[in-house]
Parts: structure tokens; C-alpha cells; sequence
């Protein structure tokens, strides 16, 4: 026979932290959630993986939902919207992760404790679904732990074409259409990740940091690619086979214009090695014949080593 619930709780509270009790299973809500949205216009599948929660782990949702090829914006706006109404309900203590998959789109929410009010999140997707209409893009709509109202944010990311030229030929008629949308991060990338790439928070990319993309690019060899956040942050991944000379003259120049070791935030990938990696000053050498040229030249620059 199970205990009463009041003695239940009091039994969990007195056992040691080690032995704690952990959160109830909500593995039937998550059920009934899978069954709403599977019921939804434009729905065409929705699967559950629930994990329960354990002692100091809370419990995880993970929803995937592909969208009906005639599916419209509004369809995917309501799975959205239901889903955020039971992660901020039922699973409000649990992780929440939704994927929607629409056409070549993808839409994700991640929510954890959250505070936006379910009509923010509505709004958030429905002024960013029109991208999706436009381009290949993932849409992430983040409600854990953001501290500003109305506590959801955007990131939009879209792939172009490969190459650098559909990169910044896709920047005009974004910011066109879609520079005002309010707080969302954007990334702009050329094909698949690990390709060229600008990231910024807030906005698109402004003429300051393309100036400095601009610079970055400048001279690299073909196949070579640069990933620049509007921090100033960036990496550059070189064709496999590049000598530790030519890596040893585009790290050269790069550091100069990122202001030196000592301060700057850059990567350097030379195939799938990461042959140099510095964060705020702070640089790590890969051993290998590249590395130990990079660190001859510029560990003396470098706040730290490690």
C-alpha cells in the first residue's frame, strides 16, 4: 500500500541529501501531450521520449513533431504555443526540448523553470516564422534562465548557398525584411556548419563587423573559411594539408588586426585539428609540428598558457 501523500513528502524530507526523494514522474502528462499535438492541423507525426527524474536530476521532455508538407505558419505557431503551455505548466520543473520540423525548417524551444507568459512566445514565433518562409533557417526559442522580459529569446540561423558570395548576398535582403525584429540573435552561414559564418546578438551584422569579416578573409587560401561573432571572436578553418608556414602567416596577420595574443579570442583549425585556440588572452598550442610553431612565435604574447 502506498503511504499517504503528506507522509510521503515528510519521509522524503527527512532522509539524508543522498538518499533525497526525486520529483514526481509527469510521464502520463507528457503522454497526453504527445497525443494533442499528434491531433493538431498540419501535424503530420509527433513522437515523446520521456526521461524520469531521478534523485538531484530533474525530469526531461523531448518532443519531435513533423509538420504536413501543406502545413501553414499558423500550424506551427500552435504546436509551439501548446507545447510552451505544458512546459510552463505541468513541466514547468522539468527540460523541455521541441523540435518541429517544417519542410527544410527546423524550430526548436528549450524551457526549464521558465517566466515568459505563453503569449510571448506565441508572438516570438510568429514574427520570426516568416524567415523560415524565406530561407533555410532553425529558429531557437530559448525560455531558460532569460533574465529579461518578456523572458523568451530568438536565434535565427540561416544557411545560404556554399560560399562566401551567398553569404553576403543573402545580408541585404534580410536586413531588408527582417532588421527590426526584436531581441534575436542571428547566425548567417554558407552551407554546413564549420563554413563561413557571422554571428550577432541583437540584430544582423553591422557595417563593423563586416568591415572586420572583410579583413579576416582577405588572402586566405581556397577552402579556407572565417566564423566571426560581432564580439569580435573568430576562427578560421584552413584546407587540410596547409604547412605549418602558410598557417603560421594567416595567423600572423590575423592576430595583428585582432589586436594581439595577449587579447584576442581566436581559433585556428587546420583540417579537423584545432591547432590553436586563445580566449581572452588565455592560448592552448596543439602539440603537432603547427602548434609548435604558432607557440614559438606567439606564446610569449599570451596573458596565460595552458
Amino acid at each position: 500500500m502506498k503511504p499517504p501523500p503528506a507522509l510521503a513528502l515528510l519521509t522524503c524530507a527527512l532522509l539524508p541529501l543522498a538518499a533525497a526523494c526525486a520529483n514526481p514522474s509527469h510521464a502520463s502528462e507528457a503522454d497526453s501531450l504527445r497525443d494533442r499535438l499528434a491531433a493538431l492541423p498540419g501535424v503530420a507525426s509527433a513522437d515523446l521520449d520521456y526521461t524520469e527524474p531521478v534523485t538531484l536530476d530533474s525530469g526531461k521532455v523531448g518532443i519531435n513533431v513533423a509538420m504536413r508538407p501543406d502545413a501553414d505558419a499558423g500550424a506551427v505557431v500552435d504546436v509551439v504555443s501548446t507545447t510552451y503551455a505544458a512546459f510552463a505548466g505541468t513541466h514547468h520543473g522539468e527540460e523541455g526540448d521541441l523540435d518541429v520540423t517544417w519542410g527544410d525548417d527546423v524550430v526548436h524551444l528549450r524551457s526549464f523553470e521558465p517566466e515568459a507568459d505563453r503569449s510571448a512566445v506565441e508572438e516570438a514565433a510568429e514574427r520570426a516564422l516568416p524567415v523560415l518562409e524565406g530561407a533555410r533557417v532553425r529558429l531557437d526559442l530559448e525560455t531558460q534562465d532569460v533574465d529579461a522580459a518578456p523572458h523568451v529569446h530568438s536565434l535565427l540561423t540561416v544557411t545560404t548557398e556554399p560560399g562566401v558570395d551567398a553569404l553576403l548576398g543573402a545580408l541585404p535582403a534580410l536586413e531588408q525584411k527582417y532588421g527590426d525584429l526584436p531581441r534575436a540573435d542571428w547566425t548567417v552561414q554558407a552551407g554546413t556548419e564549420g563554413t563561413w559564418a557571422l554571428h550577432s546578438s541583437d540584430g544582423l551584422p553591422g557595417a563593423d563587423q563586416l568591415t572586420l569579416f572583410h579583413r579576416l578573409r582577405a588572402g586566405l587560401p581556397r577552402a579556407a573559411a572565417v566564423w566571426l561573432g560581432d564580439d569580435g571572436w573568430a576562427s578560421v578553418t584552413l584546407p587540410a594539408g596547409t604547412t605549418p608556414a602558410a598557417t603560421a602567416a594567416v595567423v600572423d596577420r590575423h592576430l595583428a588586426i585582432l589586436g594581439g595574443a595577449g587579447s584576442a579570442s581566436y581559433d585556428v583549425q587546420v583540417g579537423d585539428e584545432l591547432v590553436l585556440s586563445i580566449v581572452d588572452g588565455e592560448c592552448s598550442f596543439d602539440p603537432g609540428p603547427i602548434g609548435t610553431r604558432l607557440d614559438r612565435a606567439h606564446a610569449d604574447a599570451c596573458r596565460t598558457v595552458v
